[in-house]
């Protein structure tokens, strides 16, 4: 199973769900700090809005023409409100960046953490996400760029052109070329956050070195996945919206009913492509580096010498001769006396 890849869409998606209630949390602060964000605009929109024709007709009806041309009246002033929604926008990314070290650890041992063991893996990488996340502007800003060279390159057809659609044909492949590598650059990075999760390894330009080029030869199923994943979340998004143009204005809890659910969907794409990076992390685990071999000696055996002080010898000194010829040692009987016979 180790060097099986296949699967990885599916086993994202039910260990996303094995997990489920780090879904329903994320989706909760973020329902606190979005209301509090548009609690500002929401005051000055119902102030103004009191017994006036615009808010006839916006609650009768959304007119698009209405609402901007409200929005720049003096004692409206709508997108003056735009700074609380920023501030509490930041917050909520500041969170994410904070949580999820801990959601990739739940991801990677896959199971349940407690409430001290979650926010202590989420502090002991803080700020090594925060580092991936500099870095990661690296690739992102090339992809801007490569955006705005696509644009610049559709201006610039325009005006010499002969066929009217050709800059629109360029900005349409532009754009599917810049959102395929948007993609790519976001499931590098991710693997890198997984990959220093899994080594306790808080070196994030080594992860990011190392897994560019781990990506790049062994992710094309991984990369399939994020493309899958995105285009079914979308696909939900819009059929959502439709759904939110045929809901009447007066149907409040309706509508913010579908606008919750798009809002949620878009939160499971993340912890969907969060979970697919950590399975196909699992399954293709990195190779270890190969021990280095003992060095091996040959002894070397020298014959002792003689006068050589200190040498141990292996053999029996041989004796003088006169040790050396064992004695005779037979019993004989004693002599008496010699006298005359």
């Amino acid at each position: 199973m180790a060097n099986d890849g296949r699967g990885v869409f599916g086993r994202g998606f039910w260990l996303a769900m094995r997990h489920q209630r780090i879904l329903w949390w994320v989706f909760a602060i973020n329902l606190v700090l979005g209301g509090l964000g548009a609690s500002s605009a929401a005051r000055t929109l119902a102030q103004a809005l009191h017994h006036s024709l615009a808010g006839q007709k916006l609650a009768d009806g959304f007119d698009v023409g209405m609402l901007l041309g409200l929005a720049v009246q003096p004692e409206v002033r709508l997108f003056s409100h735009t700074g609380p929604s920023f501030l509490f926008a930041v917050i909520y990314l500041l969170f994410l960046l904070f949580v999820m070290p801990a959601i990739i650890s739940v991801y990677y041992e896959d199971r349940r953490f407690t409430t001290g063991e979650f926010f202590a893996a989420a502090g002991a990488f803080f700020w090594a996400f925060v580092r991936l996340a500099l870095w990661s502007l690296i690739p992102f800003v090339l992809v801007h760029l490569l955006w705005h060279g696509a644009r610049e390159l559709a201006d610039y057809i325009d005006d010499r052109a002969v066929a009217d659609q050709a800059s629109f044909y360029i900005l349409v492949l532009g754009f599917v070329l810049v959102l395929l590598l948007a993609i790519w650059a976001r499931m590098w990075f991710d693997l890198a956050q997984v990959r220093s999760i899994a080594l306790q390894d808080r070196a994030m330009r080594r992860n990011a070195v190392r897994m560019f080029g781990f990506a790049r030869r062994r992710s094309r199923k991984l990369y399939w996945s994020y493309i899958g994943i995105g285009v079914l979340v979308w696909i939900v998004t819009i059929l959502m919206v439709v759904i939110w143009t045929k809901v009447p204005p007066r149907a409040v809890p309706l509508t913010f009913l579908l606008l919750e659910l798009i809002m949620l969907a878009q939160i499971f794409e993340r912890l969907w492509q969060k979970a697919c990076a950590t399975t196909w992390y699992r399954l293709h685990p990195e190779p270890a580096p190969a021990a280095p071999e003992p060095v091996g000696f040959e002894p070397v055996l020298t014959a002792p010498y003689a006068g050589s002080p200190g040498t141990a010898l292996d053999v029996d000194v041989p004796l003088s001769p006169e040790v050396e010829g064992a004695p005779d040692i037979t019993t004989r009987e004693p002599e008496g006396p010699k006298g005359p016979a």
